[in-house]
This record gives structure tokens, C-alpha cells and sequence, in this order.
């Protein structure tokens, strides 16, 4: 029987971010998006404060997107377990 390997998703998908310094987008995992509060420009360096209410749908789209990963990871886990 095959073994099925469970990737995380939200480690491996990405999300544009706008850095407001060198008005660039940026993609970051969304995970990174969802746990993180400051993330670092990759171009200019600048902190990217994910407080900052005009990050607000952004965080709550991807901390949206996440839920519905974790809970269809947990299903599918579930299964393969019972598959074992």
C-alpha cells in the first residue's frame, strides 16, 4: 500500500505583499503572511508592519485561506491514517 505524504500547502503557497517604500510586490508564504507581523522587503528592506490596517484584507484572506488548509489537511490525514 502507498504511503501518502501530506505537503503543507500554506508553506508552499504564495501571496503577493505590497512593500509601500518601493511600491513593489513581493510574494511570501502563507504562512509567513499568516503568523508573522513584520516581513522584510526583499528589495529595499524595509519593514512591512502586517498590523498596519492596510494590510488588513490581505491578513484576513490568507489567514482565511489557511483555515480551510489546516482543516482539509486534517481530513486528509484522517484518511490516511485509516488507510494504514
Amino acid at each position: 500500500m502507498a504511503l501518502m505524504r501530506i505537503v503543507d500547502t500554506g508553506k508552499v503557497f504564495k501571496h503577493p505583499v505590497r512593500c509601500f517604500r518601493c511600491d513593489e510586490a513581493f510574494y511570501f508564504t502563507l504562512r509567513k503572511i499568516a503568523e508573522v507581523q513584520n516581513l522584510a522587503c526583499p528589495l529595499c528592506g524595509s519593514n512591512i508592519n502586517l498590523a498596519d490596517e492596510a494590510y488588513g484584507l490581505v491578513v484576513a484572506k490568507v489567514k482565511e485561506m489557511i483555515g480551510l488548509i489546516d482543516q482539509s489537511s486534517g481530513r486528509l490525514q484522517a484518511t490516511n491514517n485509516a488507510l494504514r
